[in-house]
């Protein structure tokens, strides 16, 4: 299973990290930027950030900006995306450790007091994640995880799948570096995912308490935060 995972993020993004921040933010109409800030909103004051799926780090320079004393670090499965990272950490002098590892069996340095994630709870086993993470996260640390779900509305449901279905069309046209996720593959991962359930349960067996979901933009999106008792 944990291949089978990789095996789709590599589908998913090789040959994407130089136009990844563009696609992310024309894609969802600009609702990443205020799905975003919803994360950095539940990260308490913090001395130590782990960012998981961290990407080309546009959450990592969020926190950088909202905790410019702590240390910060990211993790991500394609490298190619830390390449465009690090030179922006140095541009930005944004002091960051980035790691290029599998979130569920990555070897971590140290313990945190939060740990943040953008779109990466549709990709794991959420039970395999927070065996890896959670004795690193220390007692009343907080996780926040972000990402895409699919809206339990009916209309809400019916103007998503009519978006997707445009978008799908158009962004092979214009980004065709990104077919395999609009050749539909990404939208059907979303239908069928059941990330915020599975996520749920498993953070209640791992300990967590204070467990909310916040469902946004109509429930396209998603964050589930807890604190680690």
């Amino acid at each position: 299973m944990e291949s089978a995972r990789a095996e789709l993020v590599e589908r998913f993004f090789t040959g994407t990290g130089q136009s990844y921040d563009l696609v992310v933010r024309l894609c969802t109409l600009g609702c990443d930027v205020y799905w975003k800030q919803r994360l950095l909103a539940k990260v308490p004051p913090s001395q130590a950030i782990l960012d998981l799926a961290c990407g080309t780090g546009i959450v990592t320079f969020a926190l950088a900006k909202r905790h410019p004393q702590a240390r910060l670090v990211g993790v991500d499965i394609t490298e190619e995306y830390l390449q465009v990272a690090r030179p922006k950490a140095q541009t930005r002098g944004v002091k960051a450790e980035f790691i290029h590892a599998n979130a569920e069996t990555v070897p971590l340095p140290g313990t945190f007091d939060c740990i943040t994630s953008s779109y990466i709870p549709k990709y794991v086993d959420a039970n395999v994640l927070l065996a890896n993470i959670t004795p690193h996260l220390k007692a009343g640390g907080v996780i926040v995880l972000h990402d895409f779900s699919y809206p339990q509305h009916p209309l809400a449901r019916a103007i998503w799948h009519g978006y997707n279905h445009a978008l799908n069309f158009v962004g092979r046209i214009f980004f065709p570096e990104w077919k395999e996720v609009f050749d539909n593959n990404l939208t059907e991962l979303i239908v069928c995912s059941k990330w915020l359930d599975e996520f749920s349960t498993a953070l209640r067996r791992h300990g967590y308490t204070n467990i909310e979901i916040e469902r946004l933009t109509f429930g396209s999106a998603a964050i589930i935060s807890a604190t680690k008792l």
